[in-house]
């Protein structure tokens, strides 16, 4: 098994924004050395469980199965390093897609784009974010993330609408890009977004993770693909 160890600490990173969330909605969780675990229903696009550890991941399908029985066997799980065989499981490969890394730079914020401030701008940016992409009736950005100081709400304004944006958020050893959105997506806008994460933190590595087109820009925009994940999902998972 030769798993980049960039791309565990990028899946560090994205269990540090899943912590974030899971505590705005004061929803329950567990973060274990092998996984994040959550035991209430997540918000839509994310996982119950996530998996940190590639050594560990034998340890993921009985946590799984402690799960299935609490949400009546419809899961979701980021398997961070495509290491788990759950076909027979009653799970389905929904998407995969590969973890990036940016080397430090020094960058400053791009013109036009800023940290978003107060409550209305993150309405207007979650509405930009839905237009754009990411469409739920739920809100899922509460207010309360603008409190805390590993999480920024990125975004360009143009008046009072919001054409681009991404989230930020920081780990001790790199700084998360994510959710990134603009209304016509192109090499300048994600690289636009990535600059203004550097920004935030430019002594550290920006990682994340994207898939199709938009791992097309991130390739474009100075990234490096650095390992494999997949999203899988059951209706009915069966051990």
């Amino acid at each position: 098994m030769n798993i980049d160890q960039r791309a565990i600490l990028a899946a560090h990173n994205n269990a540090d924004w899943y912590e974030a969330m899971f505590t705005s909605h004061n929803l329950r969780f567990d973060r274990r050395s092998y996984a994040f675990i959550g035991h209430d229903k997540p918000p839509p696009y994310y996982s119950n469980l996530t998996t940190l550890d590639p050594s560990n991941a034998h340890l993921v399908p009985q946590e799984l199965s402690k799960l299935a029985q609490t949400f009546d066997g419809a899961l979701g799980l980021k398997d961070s390093f495509c290491l788990l065989e759950l076909k027979e499981s009653g799970f389905e490969v929904l998407f995969e897609a590969s973890w990036i890394w940016r080397q430090p730079e020094k960058t400053s914020m791009p013109n036009g784009w800023d940290v978003v401030s107060n409550g209305q701008e993150l309405q207007d940016w979650e509405k930009a974010w839905k237009h754009n992409g990411s469409p739920t009736d739920q809100r899922i950005f509460p207010e309360s993330l603008l409190s805390r100081s590993d999480v920024f709400f990125l975004g360009r304004k143009e008046g009072n609408k919001f054409t681009a944006g991404c989230i930020a958020n920081t780990s001790d050893d790199c700084i998360g890009l994510s959710n990134v959105f603009a209304e016509t997506p192109s090499q300048n806008s994600f690289f636009d977004a990535a600059n203004a994460t550097s920004s935030i933190a430019s002594q550290k590595p920006v990682v994340g993770y994207e898939s199709g087109a938009d791992l097309g820009l991130a390739m474009s925009s100075n990234f490096q693909s650095v390992g494999k994940l997949r999203i899988l999902v059951t209706r009915c998972a069966q051990f």
